[in-house]
């Protein structure tokens, strides 16, 4: 087994955190590699290492920006994927039902089963949780720039971001093409979900998750600064679903234009990249082999896809 990790903080609660990390494993009597990338930039190349030895399991302990990077190195490959949840918002820990405290995602790696779940991909690009564009890229780049320049908390300085991007209302005209379809639209904010409709904790659908072969599409139609408000504000109170300015779509591909732009921000996962359209979006089914808790509520193989198998709602709800 090798746990993969990001050494790269120099806190106190880092070093507390890979010390305990070292007690657990050494306690369970796994034979366990713990790899350190010294810089973030260099867990691509640790976990595509790790992909390529002869690790049967391959663990990605940290946030949901590690568990992407090392995910993306193990889907299509016989390898196993475990997470150790050491990340703010360990959304993919959360999807698979993995403990978010280190003494039960460990005990995890022992205990726990295997399952198949789908990645998505845009452009060649894996995501396990989701991508974005408009609006939200924009709110990271800001977070992560206040951060640097001010040493903020991540949630305050997320929370200016947010105030700075709503102020700005900055919308993206965009075709999108899926099933059959054309949809033109200035849109602030296209969401593309692989596992669930949730953004952080907060569930823009609040329907069943994306089944096994499909993609979720959530589309904002937000005209005016106040609507961008008020659709943050129904984001919030868990009652999205509700507003008129708001659809939520299912495809199993996703190609988007965007006429006269010759970059997009695209946000897969939390990390935002400069990408060329057209935007192509798939999902490859069960492409990533994941150890879950005996409890978890993924199954042995890929989703089952519930209820019919139409793709696409209407627009406009």
């Amino acid at each position: 087994m090798a746990v993969l990790l990001n050494c790269s903080s120099r806190s106190n609660r880092a070093a507390e955190q890979r010390a305990r990390l070292g007690e657990l494993l050494k306690e369970t009597g796994f034979d366990a590699d713990l790899l350190c990338a010294e810089k973030t930039r260099h867990m691509g190349e640790l976990a595509r290492y790790a992909a390529r030895e002869p690790y049967d399991l391959v663990v990605a302990a940290g946030g949901d920006g590690t568990v992407n990077t090392v995910a993306a190195a193990v889907a299509g490959t016989d390898k196993t994927l475990g997470v150790l949840p050491l990340g703010t918002v360990n959304h993919f820990a959360k999807y698979l039902g993995v403990p978010l405290t280190l003494e039960g995602a460990v005990r995890t790696l022992v205990e726990g089963r295997r399952a198949r779940v789908d990645v998505g991909e845009v452009n060649g690009r894996v995501f396990v949780n989701n991508s974005t564009l408009g609006i939200y890229p924009s709110i990271v780049r800001d977070r992560e720039a206040l951060r640097k320049r001010s040493g903020l908390n991540k949630w305050v300085a997320l929370a200016l971001a947010t105030v700075s991007g709503i102020r700005r209302h900055e919308r993206v005209r965009l075709r999108l093409f899926l099933d059959g379809q054309e949809l033109q639209l200035d849109t602030p904010f296209v969401f593309v979900a692989n596992n669930d409709f949730k953004l952080g904790d907060v569930d823009l659908a609040r329907q069943r998750p994306p089944g096994s072969g499909e993609l979720g599409v959530c589309v904002a139609h937000a005209e005016s600064r106040l609507s961008s408000v008020r659709l943050i504000a129904s984001a919030l109170a868990g009652r999205i679903q509700e507003a008129s300015d708001f659809s939520v779509l299912r495809t199993t591909e996703l190609r988007v234009e965007a006429p006269g732009r010759g970059r997009l921000h695209v946000a897969a996962d939390g990390e935002v990249l400069k990408m060329k359209p057209p935007l192509c979006y798939r999902t490859r089914p069960e492409a990533l082999r994941v150890i879950v808790p005996l409890s978890s509520q993924i199954s042995a193989g890929a989703r089952r896809r519930e209820g019919s198998t139409a793709h696409v709602a209407a627009l406009g709800g």
